[in-house]
């Protein structure tokens, strides 16, 4: 046989019955028409006596963007969008206050954190620290490991943990291949990647700094209560911090049970890591101060982020940073993820509008209502809701599903509403088993290392760890503490 047939091309018939073979192409407009059409139907109808007319249109503009966030047919942040456009167009609340829903302080925070994290990647320091601590910490496979889930944890507490798992993959994938790892059969490097995505997923749950959900259930908290409850920055801290001690010990044991090292001596990937760290240079000028703006940020939200606002200190950081010829927007635009940006906004809209339509207490009363009688049931039942969305969907999207509905019922069962919102927050975190749940997740699952069943059953090991340990919290710490 020649070469030119081994190169050739293979030609594949598809065999299915044809209306199989056009139903797979087409199933995202499908879809897309359905889920539009049912929404058109909805509104054509009329809404039930107790609940106002706005309130009824809200609930079906909800519909649609559960649908449309749980099947990710559209981006998150155009789902958002459609939201924000739909209020005034539908004649549920003017323009300027829907509109007005989106420049909210949660927002900005977000995109100052992704502004400071994309300053660190971007002039190097984020990676240079990594590989500094890889290469000072890990003696063995084990201790490699252990460094890249310590690691990964301790900087999700501090910067966004899709940023953290963005520094890691290529130190992790450079280390990989130094070893010359198996893609099909290299338990060492599925400990890798796994120490790497648990670790993000796990220090995201410690600050408000880990991602932007927490400020995004803050911001609703605030509006649904207006303004009389509050979680802050130190406080939120000292609410979730047993919770990710247990899960990162939990973790830990579960990374050296389910994929002992299979490999003896990580020689190569050490000399590997020294040659990255010495083309590196020496510590530059722009890299020093950086991480010298980035210390005060840190002290100052954490210090005075209360009283000065964690927006406002994020945002001053940010001009400081240019002030001080440290970075340039070029450096600094490709790491920002705007559909995040976007995304939070349009939720965080969507939220406050099924809040003061009365939609939000008229679809939590439908589905608690004669149900459900314990308080202590419900928040386990909306803890279990959390950690079973944020398999499929963002928790960012999990949070303005459920988080209106929780605030609603809390007065009807006698309950903290900051309690209930914590109870949404810390199980959407929770997004271990689907690669799709989470960016860090999903960066893993690309290394071709992870097949889909690992994820789905050392996932669902991980996730049932952080119900239990929110058990509790719920049951033992935060009484103790006085929180409840």
């Amino acid at each position: 046989m020649t070469d030119s047939h081994l190169n050739s091309p293979q030609i594949f018939v598809d065999r299915r019955p044809i209306w199989i073979v056009i139903f797979d192409r087409m199933r995202r407009y499908i879809l897309l028409a359905l889920f539009f059409g049912v929404f058109a139907v909805l509104l054509g109808l009329q809404g039930p006596n107790d609940l106002s007319p706005e309130g009824y249109k809200v609930l079906c503009l909800f519909i649609l963007c559960v649908s449309l966030w749980s099947t990710n047919l559209i981006p998150l942040s155009i789902t958002s969008l459609l939201a924000i456009a739909s209020v005034p167009l539908l004649g549920i609340m003017d323009a300027s206050q829907a509109y007005s829903y989106f420049g909210n302080k949660a927002v900005f925070f977000i995109l100052g954190v992704f502004i400071l994290s994309a300053a660190m990647i971007a002039c190097g320091l984020s990676t240079r620290i990594s590989i500094w601590i890889m290469e000072h910490w890990s003696g063995t496979p084990g201790q490699l490991v252990t460094s890249i889930y310590c690691f990964a944890a301790f900087s999700s507490c501090f910067m966004s943990e899709h940023a953290v798992a963005v520094i890691l993959f290529p130190v992790i994938h450079e280390i990989a291949q130094s070893l010359n790892l198996k893609r099909d059969n290299s338990v060492f490097g599925k400990s890798m990647y796994f120490a790497m995505a648990w670790g993000c997923i796990i220090g995201g749950t410690m600050t408000v700094l880990g991602g932007g959900r927490v400020l995004l259930g803050v911001e609703m908290l605030e509006k649904a209560t207006a303004g009389q409850q509050t979680l802050g920055i130190l406080q939120y801290t000292k609410l979730s911090f047993p919770l990710v001690i247990l899960l990162l010990a939990g973790g830990w044991v579960a990374l050296k049970v389910l994929f002992p090292s299979d490999i003896q001596n990580i020689d190569r990937a050490r000399k590997a890591l020294k040659q990255k760290a010495t083309v590196m240079g020496k510590l530059t000028f722009q890299e020093k101060g950086i991480a010298l703006v980035m210390g005060a940020t840190l002290f100052c939200w954490f210090g005075y982020g209360d009283q000065l606002g964690l927006a406002n200190i994020a945002i001053i950081s940010i001009v400081l940073l240019f002030v001080l010829n440290l970075i340039t927007w070029k450096m600094v635009e490709d790491h920002i993820n705007w559909a995040i940006v976007l995304m939070y906004g349009g939720a965080i809209c969507l939220g406050e509008v099924m809040s003061e339509s009365g939609a939000a207490l008229w679809l939590a009363q439908q589905i608690f209502s004669g149900l459900i009688e314990s308080s202590v049931v419900f928040l386990l039942v909306i803890a279990l809701l959390s950690t079973l969305f944020t398999t499929f969907m963002s928790n960012s999207a999990v949070i303005a599903i459920l988080l209106p509905t929780a605030i609603s019922m809390s007065p009807a069962y006698g309950i903290n509403p900051a309690l209930a919102t914590m109870t949404v927050i810390l199980p959407s975190n929770f997004a271990f088993i689907l690669p799709v749940a989470t960016p860090a997740s999903a960066l893993a699952y690309s290394s071709r290392f992870l097949n889909l069943k690992e994820m789905i059953w050392s996932g669902s090991i991980l996730s049932l760890m952080g119900l239990v340990f929110y058990l509790f919290l719920l049951m033992f710490y935060w009484p103790m503490i006085g929180f409840q």
